[in-house]
């Protein structure tokens, strides 16, 4: 039962997979960790999960009782939910994500929050971005990556700029579905240009930060 569940996984090159760790209780996103197969088949078969392999964690590494774990999407992320003890969420939680957002918005502040839909955007655009890199290196035919990079960097910036006409037009048009069609569009030739020009993901993630204001203490 547990290897048919798997096969539905979609693990990268690596042989990893990206699992946000949630509170079952609260919902605070604890971690952002990876598993493998077989990491993943124990977990499911023994009910608990440790979480060593965190890489943006606020827990101990120890094992907690694993509630649930839920495929995302098509199978690229997971959704690992955990039981933590009363005492460790007690003291983890106090001013934590919903009461300050709540205190920030009665006082007109700024919040920055980490929720689950941003991680999973992150990791579509990133999903994109390597599977623009392969059609880049393979060029399969057939795709229209292929041509686009076949055609050369003006053709790219071209495309460009017809996206960006597309996006003010359909804000123009005031329908939510057009324009989200239309930024999508932009989003993967940005991206494309990106590959062509060999610019990282982390590259522009980095300069917003840099550009971003000091959070308020």
């Amino acid at each position: 039962m547990v290897n048919a569940i798997i096969q539905n996984v979609r693990f990268d090159e690596r042989g990893l997979i990206p699992a946000i760790v949630q509170d079952a209780a609260t919902l605070e996103v604890l971690a952002l960790s990876y598993m493998d197969n077989s990491t993943l088949a124990r977990t499911l078969q023994t009910g608990e999960t440790s979480l060593l392999a965190a890489t943006k964690s606020t827990l101990n590494t120890q094992s907690y009782k694993l509630v649930d774990v839920r495929l995302n999407g098509e199978g690229e992320s997971l959704t690992v939910l955990i039981e933590r003890g009363e005492t460790e969420t007690t003291r983890r939680l106090p001013v934590s994500m919903y009461q300050g957002a709540r205190e920030s918005q009665k006082r007109n502040e700024e919040v920055s929050l980490v929720d689950v839909g941003s991680m999973e955007f992150g990791l579509a655009m990133n999903h994109l971005y390597v599977l623009i890199a392969d059609r880049k290196e393979k060029r399969p035919e057939g795709s229209y990556t292929t041509y686009l990079f076949n055609s050369g960097l003006d053709k790219i910036l071209k495309k460009i700029a017809e996206e960006s006409g597309e996006v003010i037009i359909a804000s123009k048009n005031k329908s939510s579905r057009e324009i989200i069609s239309e930024l999508a569009d932009l989003f993967y030739h940005l991206l494309v240009l990106m590959v062509e020009r060999e610019v990282k993901l982390n590259d522009v993630r980095d300069e917003l930060t840099r550009r971003a204001p000091p959070q308020k203490q």
